[in-house]
């Protein structure tokens, strides 16, 4: 009952294979597969390689992010810094590329560390920081409760990038282009353009932009509807990619600006796509707080005793129920849950003589919910380490299993076409 199926799914992914009942030996493949070590887990949850933490907020960089970095860093060292201070050798160029793009690049990173930093001021916890190709996005756990947290937040990064914008024309105002130490000059210089155009760009009144977040706090704040808003500013986001695809049109069309057009359109459509999901989100987030816990867990349990035998438990439960996981109870009370993991870390010799008990994952109040909990409750037990399953107990008998999968059904069942 505890993620039915999913090991067998991620087992046919990787192996290519089907898994027929009475295979041990198959069985023990999925095993291995599942209980990867913590770095490669680490790796592919995080879709990226991380980088570093700061304040508790995990920054990781996308795939993605290296072609950017890539192109920006190339850019500056065969285009801009030959063209600006030239007579200069190769080696220069590239430090003076790769120096810039580091600023540039730090620049973005401290936007977003502005959003989150006042979104954990606020009480909103964020789970990371996450650049990619676009620039980068601060992955905040819930939405803000009112429209006055919602435009603070919305505002931090814009003004940490006039901030930053500022003092890079007061660089290079203060100390004149071409003057003293140029190469310094025009780097200061792409540094202040760059930060501007991150700034305006970001003020564009459309979602995910953060214009678009404040144009929803300011809709939010006079209709009541955080929906509505959203609803609206999404629209307004829909409506900035639409214009954007058609000037890359232009660009192209009209004066063979091929990249530069290519690029803006591949932005509108992530636009485009931010937009819709925004709204998608906000329905999500409103129905989860709508709908409790016994409206969609697995009521039907398979258990096991935990005084049986690792060998009993993989003849009867794992090599012919398929089920990945099983809550564990000892003189009718739920102890913990035993799962293919948890097995795989005992040698396959000692399994008659190792009980279920001496092998589970202990129960915490972290993995524990009450059948009155909403899902939204549920969901942040889950992204806070209690796992992507969790026991369902009332007066102390377990009453149902809660799985990620049960809550993507329940939300699916709930939303479907939404109302503005």
């Amino acid at each position: 009952m505890w993620g039915r199926f999913s090991g067998l799914r991620r087992f046919r992914r990787t192996t290519g294979a089907r898994l027929t009942v009475g295979d041990p030996g198959l069985i023990m493949r999925i095993m291995r597969a599942s209980g990867g070590g913590p770095a490669v887990a680490g790796f592919w949850r995080n879709r990226g390689i991380p980088l570093f933490s700061v304040m508790g907020i995990r920054v990781v960089a996308d795939y993605s992010w290296f072609l950017i970095v890539a192109l920006i860093a190339g850019s500056l060292s065969l285009g801009w810094f030959p063209n600006v201070i030239p007579d200069r050798t190769t080696i220069q160029y590239v430090s003076l590329g790769l120096i810039t793009a580091f600023f540039f690049f730090a620049s973005v990173l401290v936007h977003e560390l502005a959003h989150s930093i006042v979104s954990v001021l606020h009480g909103i916890p964020v789970r990371r920081i996450t650049l990619f190709l676009f620039g980068g996005i601060a992955e905040i756990s819930r939405e803000p409760s009112d429209p006055a947290t919602e435009l603070k937040i919305a505002l931090a990064g814009p003004v940490v990038s006039a901030v930053l914008a500022t003092i890079f024309w007061g660089v290079v105002i203060l100390f004149g282009i071409g003057r003293a130490r140029p190469a310094a000059q025009f780097s200061f210089l792409y540094l202040a353009v760059s930060n501007t155009f991150l700034l305006l760009f970001n003020l564009l009144p459309g979602l995910p932009l953060d214009g678009g977040r404040v144009l929803r706090a300011l809709i939010w704040r006079a209709t009541g509807s955080m929906r509505r808003a959203t609803y609206m500013a999404s629209m307004a986001g829909k409506a900035l990619a639409v214009i954007m695809i058609a000037f890359g049109l232009l660009l192209i069309l009209a004066t063979r600006q091929i990249i530069s057009g290519l690029w803006l359109i591949m932005i509108a459509m992530f636009l485009r796509q931010a937009a819709d999901a925004s709204y998608r989100q906000a329905v999500t987030n409103q129905t989860s707080h709508d709908i409790r816990v016994c409206d969609v867990m697995t009521r039907d349990v398979v258990i096991v005793q935990a005084d049986a035998t690792l060998a009993d438990l993989f003849e009867r439960n794992f090599l012919h129920q398929h089920f990945i996981c099983y809550p564990v109870m000892n003189a009718g009370v739920l102890v913990g849950y035993i799962s293919i993991k948890d097995v795989a870390r005992i040698d396959r010799d000692a399994w008659r003589d190792t009980s279920v008990q001496e092998t589970m994952t202990r129960l915490t109040p972290e993995n524990v919910l009450s059948p009155t909990d909403t899902i939204a409750y549920a969901i942040s037990v889950m992204s806070g380490g209690g796992g992507g399953r969790l026991a369902v107990v009332q007066d102390g008998e377990l009453v149902g299993i809660v799985t990620r999968g049960d809550i993507i059904k329940g939300l699916r069942t709930r939303t479907g076409p939404s109302s503005r």
